[in-house]
């Protein structure tokens, strides 16, 4: 009897909380499932925790980040709670919202395109695990450009005008993130060869050439109908006998 009163009380309590915790929310919200895009990351391993954030112990932290991608506005969920939510004027291009840890603190956070998503640009939000929210990193949107995470702890952001291919390299130190290496690679119209010129920054943060290189331009591929076209070409030019 007593086991029956104690999980009556239990599921009015919980029926409470819920009802509570969603009175200004219009319950269609949560049926219309249709349209929401959802991504979904794994929890965060205890070693990775750990490795990333050595002077900080989060290895009790559980922490599973996703998002929904709701018309112009995108929803930040922890642990399947929404935290955060940013709206847009405009809806982000989804295959340019990028999921990394890109302040290397063990914790993912998110880079929404600005409109042009093609072109690279946007902001990022980092997540603070003290106020279980997400802040605008004034470092990373200094940069403002979507960047990949390698193994050793480097941020790169890739530009390419047209002529030139150009490979920024970031790192944290000391909460600030500087540039370390630049690299670029371009076809010079003076002797039709590849130039690798790579540049180093010193600690004011004044880069200088530290490498360069010249290789022969990687010969074209020729296709069989290249063959037949020239082929073709040869003898409609060949002169009769």
């Amino acid at each position: 009897m007593k086991k029956l009163i104690f999980a009556a009380a239990l599921a009015s309590a919980s029926l409470l909380l819920f009802s509570c915790g969603n009175r200004n929310r219009d319950p269609e919200e949560y049926v219309r499932t249709e349209n929401f895009t959802v991504y979904e990351t794994t929890a965060i391993a205890e070693d990775s925790t750990r490795a990333f954030s050595p002077e900080q112990d989060n290895t009790s932290k559980d922490v599973r980040f996703s998002y929904a991608l709701n018309g112009t506005t995108v929803e930040l969920i922890i642990n399947d709670r929404e935290v955060s939510s940013l709206d847009f004027y405009y809806t982000p291009d989804e295959k340019y919202i990028s999921v990394d840890d890109f302040n290397f603190d063990g914790y993912n956070d998110i880079f929404i395109p600005n409109e042009n998503a093609e072109l690279g640009y946007g902001s990022y939000y980092c997540y603070i695990p003290e106020n279980k929210d997400f802040k605008e990193n004034d470092e990373l949107n200094e940069i403002g450009r979507i960047m990949k995470k390698t193994a050793d702890n480097t941020l790169i952001d890739n530009q390419n005008d047209g002529y030139t291919d150009r490979y920024m390299e970031y790192q944290w130190s000391g909460g600030k993130l500087k540039a370390f290496r630049k690299t670029e690679i371009y076809t010079a119209y003076s002797d039709g060869k590849v130039h690798t010129d790579v540049y180093m920054f010193n600690a004011k943060g004044m880069e200088y050439l530290a490498e360069s290189s010249v290789a022969d331009a990687p010969a074209e591929e020729t296709t069989e109908a290249d063959t037949t076209a020239a082929a073709s070409e040869t003898e409609t030019t060949a002169v009769p006998q």
